[in-house]
């Protein structure tokens, strides 16, 4: 049976969080439950200053909800022509990200997931300043009355094939995600070295709260192996990790990814939960699921891959899944590589032998590797399509999958 842990407030549960000596926790919260409450309870409760509040300590460096609102489109209602993201650099967040400069980074992290057709560009803001009424601020040089200029934002531009473009709101989300992990590696390689007297020594937690909510299942994957593997390397620093998602997919890869990690250690798993008993009084619930295996993601990646087959609508994020299924898969029988798995599997009638499956293990790599934005997305042919259904057919039938449904159904 699974645990359970009773807490009357959020508060309570963030004390509980800020004593524990837990490396990581992992918690997969319903909706309305609270989670991004206690994002900011957390960081309120860490930031305390002993004196006023320019002497608060940064002791917590959080990812929620609020942070994508700290971007914002300007449209070009007018001429429909220049839109950009822009964002204020005296904002805690903004100043960080100007003070590290580390802008080149945050544009390969962020084609890692959309590819390199979509670039970002950033520029600064040049407006005129103005006074607490409004009034234009002019200064006085010689006899010369110059308007005095103030770059507090930075804009945005992100080009395809050197037009400016708006990118959607999934990519939007990866881009300031982008932005953030990139951040996040930085506080991690400067606090693994002892001999870098690091900006970042007084930070001591990471939260993020629901990251990337409403990607692809392949962006989603992507994004838990990615923040796995960037936690991963924090084993010789003393941060702390919370991270929070109603998505059952980014919980269950984090999940499955972390338990089997092995430079991350002294973690734990909860799924919260929020009840309102008979006299309206509120019980925050957190059950220890560790030993549960709640989602079992890769019967999910074979759900989704199953549903694409049946119904033919097979896209070049599916050779991903179907890569990663091959992955886990070949992990739990104890091959070394996955590519062993494509041997026997049926394609278009034959039998594949260890001198046919390269160019299946190319085809694959090419899919998975090579994403294309959703601005300028193209369909799998036929051939392509044929190809992975019947090698996922195949998979199945070969070694026998079993779906439960109380895994697939949390």
């Amino acid at each position: 049976m699974a645990d359970d842990r009773i807490f009357n407030t959020l508060e309570e549960i963030a004390d509980e969080l800020i004593s524990s000596n837990k490396k990581l926790y992992l918690i997969y919260a319903f909706n309305a439950t609270g989670k991004t409450r206690l994002s900011t309870i957390l960081k309120d409760k860490l930031n305390i200053s002993e004196n006023d509040e320019e002497s608060k300590v940064k002791k917590i460096l959080y990812f929620n909800a609020f942070t994508e609102d700290l971007f914002t489109w300007e449209n070009d209602l007018e001429n429909d022509e220049d839109r950009y993201l822009k964002y204020d650099k005296r904002t805690y967040f903004g100043n960080f990200l100007e003070n590290q400069q580390q802008f080149d980074q945050v544009i390969i992290t962020f084609q890692k997931f959309v590819g390199d057709l979509i670039v970002p560009i950033f520029e600064d803001i040049e407006e005129q300043a103005i006074d607490n009424f409004g009034n234009p601020i002019f200064d006085i040089i010689g006899e010369q009355r110059i308007p005095r200029l103030e770059r507090n934002f930075k804009s945005i531009r992100f080009t395809l094939d050197g037009e400016t473009v708006k990118i959607s709101r999934g990519e939007e989300r990866i881009f300031v995600w982008s932005i953030f992990t990139t951040l996040l590696e930085l506080i991690i390689e400067e606090l693994s070295d002892s001999e870098i007297d690091s900006d970042f020594q007084d930070f001591k937690y990471i939260y993020i709260d629901d990251p990337i909510s409403s990607l692809d299942d392949n962006n989603t994957i992507d994004s838990a192996i990615f923040l796995k593997e960037i936690i991963a390397k924090s084993g010789n620093t003393d941060l702390k990790f919370i991270l929070s998602t109603h998505q059952p997919l980014f919980y269950n890869v984090l999940y499955n990814e972390i338990r089997f990690e092995k430079r991350i250690k002294k973690t734990c798993f909860y799924v919260m939960k929020k009840e309102i008993e008979n006299n309206d009084e509120i019980k925050y619930i957190l059950t220890d699921v560790e030993k549960d295996s709640p989602f079992g993601y890769h019967l999910k990646v074979r759900e989704e891959l199953r549903n694409a087959v049946d119904s033919g609508r097979v896209e070049k994020f599916h050779y991903a899944l179907f890569r990663n299924l091959l992955e886990k898969t070949a992990t739990f029988l104890g091959y070394g590589r996955w590519e062993e798995l494509l041997l026997g599997l049926e394609v278009a009638g034959e039998e594949l032998t260890r001198e046919d499956i390269e160019p299946y293990t190319q085809r694959i790599d090419l899919f998975t590797h090579n994403r294309q934005s959703d601005l300028e997305y193209k369909g799998l042919a036929e051939r392509e399509k044929n190809t992975l259904i019947d090698l996922f057919n195949s998979f199945e039938k070969k070694y026998e999958f079993k779906q439960q449904e109380e895994n697939l159904n949390g």
